[in-house]
C-alpha cells in the first residue's frame, strides 16, 4: 500500500474529494435561477407582464431576449441558455377575445436538474397567466372578487412534504450517490489487491507468509483496507449530518453501524467474486460493472416503481441497496430500528458469504494461472 500511489488516491483522495464536491455543489438544496431566454413576439402590456412574472420565479432567470424562434433554438444548441419561453405575436389579441392563445416553452433535457426546474417555472407561469386572463374577464363582467377566487380555485390545497420539507436535491441525491461511490471503490480496491498477487506472481509467497491459511491471508490483507475505508466513510457521514446538516432522525449509531457493515459487506462481495472468478481482469470488470449499475438498479437515479419488473430485483444483489434502504428508513424517516433489521442482516450475510468460496481462492493462490 505504501509503494503504490493508487491506494492513497482511491482510498482517501477520491472519496473525500468527491464527497466534498457533491455536498458543496448542491449545498443550496435545489437548482435556482437557471438561465433561460424569452421570445416575445407580441410586445404587448400583457406579454411584458408575463415576462416580469417569469423572471420573478425562483427557478429561472431570463438572461437573453431573442427576436425569433430560430435565434432562440440556436442559443440553446450553443449552450447560452438551457431553454426559452415563446410568446406568439397574437397572444394578447386572442387572450382578450377568448380565443385560447398558445404559450410554448422549449427545454433542453440533456441537463435533467435544470430542465426540471425550468419546466416547473414555465408551467407555473403559464397556469398563472391563464388564471389572470380569466380573472380579468370575470371582473370585467361584474363578478365579485370572492366569487372569482372560488371559481378559479374551488379547492385550496396545502402541501406538506414529509421528511424532506426543503425539497433538497442534496439530501436525497448525495446521501445515496456518495455511499455508492464508496462501495464501488471498496470493491475495486479489494479486487485489485488480490488480483495483483496473481499478476505479480506473489500469491504463493502470500500464502506461505500466512502459514497456508487463506483465512489469515485474506484477513491480514483486507483489515488495513477496512480500517481506512471505515474511517473515510464515518468522516463522510460527519460531513453529511453535522457539517452540511443532512436529516438524521435516528440514533447516530444506527448509521455508523450501517457504514461499517457496508464497507465490510462490499469487501465480502468483492472477495466472493474474486474467489468465484479467479481472473484479475474478469473479476475487476464484474465488480466495476455491478458497482456502476448500482447507481441505477438500486433506485438512486430512477425510482424502483418505474423500472421493468425484471430489472428491479437486480438491485437487491448489491450491498449498497440495503444501506440505501437503511438510510431512507433511519436517517430520513426515523422509523423504529426493528423495521430495518432485515437490511442489517443482509449486510452481515454479504460479510459471511465469501467463506463458502475461500477454498477455491486458496487453490488458485497456491497454483496460480494468470491470464494476461
Amino acid at each position: 500500500m505504501a509503494r503504490r500511489p493508487i491506494y492513497l488516491c482511491m482510498m482517501l483522495i477520491v472519496p473525500l474529494l468527491s464527497a466534498w464536491f457533491f455536498f458543496d455543489l448542491m449545498e443550496n438544496g435545489v437548482v435556482e435561477r437557471t438561465p433561460v431566454g424569452i421570445v416575445d413576439l407580441d410586445k404587448s402590456d400583457l406579454s411584458r407582464k408575463l415576462t416580469r412574472n417569469l423572471n420573478a420565479m425562483q427557478q429561472v432567470r431570463i438572461t437573453k431576449s431573442y427576436h425569433n424562434y430560430a435565434d432562440a433554438i440556436d442559443a440553446v444548441q450553443r449552450g447560452e441558455v438551457y431553454g426559452f419561453f415563446f410568446i406568439p405575436s397574437d397572444f394578447s389579441t386572442k387572450a382578450l377575445s377568448n380565443k385560447k392563445p398558445t404559450l410554448s416553452y422549449y427545454i433542453d433535457y440533456a441537463y435533467y436538474a435544470p430542465a426540471s426546474m425550468q419546466f416547473k417555472g414555465f408551467k407555473t407561469v403559464s397556469v398563472l397567466a391563464n388564471a389572470g386572463i380569466v380573472m380579468n374577464v370575470l371582473t370585467t363582467l361584474g363578478m365579485p372578487g370572492e366569487q372569482v377566487s372560488a371559481t378559479l380555485q374551488p379547492i385550496v390545497t396545502h402541501v406538506h412534504p414529509l421528511k424532506n420539507p426543503w425539497l433538497s436535491y442534496n439530501y436525497y441525491l448525495s446521501s445515496s450517490f456518495v455511499p455508492c461511490l464508496i462501495a464501488l471503490l471498496v470493491m475495486l480496491i479489494t479486487t485489485f489487491s488480490i488480483g495483483m498477487e496473481w499478476h505479480a506472481g506473489t500469491s504463493r509467497n502470500w500464502m506461505r507468509t500466512a502459514g497456508n491459511s487463506i483465512t489469515l491471508a485474506t484477513f491480514t490483507k483486507l483489515f488495513p483496507h477496512s480500517c481506512i475505508f471505515i474511517t473515510v466513510g464515518l468522516w463522510i457521514q460527519y460531513m453529511m449530518y453535522v457539517t452540511y446538516g443532512f436529516p438524521l432522525n435516528c440514533n447516530p449509531w444506527n448509521m455508523i453501524i450501517a457504514m461499517v457493515l457496508l464497507v465490510l459487506a462490499c469487501q465480502g462481495f468483492a472477495l466472493f467474486i474474486v474467489s468465484l472468478v479467479p481472473n484479475f481482469r474478469y473479476s475487476a470488470t464484474i465488480c466495476t460493472l455491478l458497482g456502476m449499475l448500482s447507481f441505477s438498479f438500486c433506485g438512486f437515479s430512477l425510482p424502483e416503481e418505474a423500472m421493468y419488473s425484471w430489472v428491479s430485483p437486480l438491485g437487491y444483489l448489491m450491498p449498497i441497496k440495503y444501506y440505501f434502504l437503511i438510510s431512507a428508513d433511519q436517517a430520513l424517516n426515523g422509523i423504529d430500528l426493528f423495521y430495518s433489521r432485515y437490511y442489517y442482516v443482509a449486510l452481515i450475510v454479504y460479510i459471511l458469504i465469501p467463506a463458502t468460496m475461500l477454498w477455491k481462492l486458496k487453490k488458485n493462490c497456491i497454483d496460480p494461472f494468470y491470464i494476461p
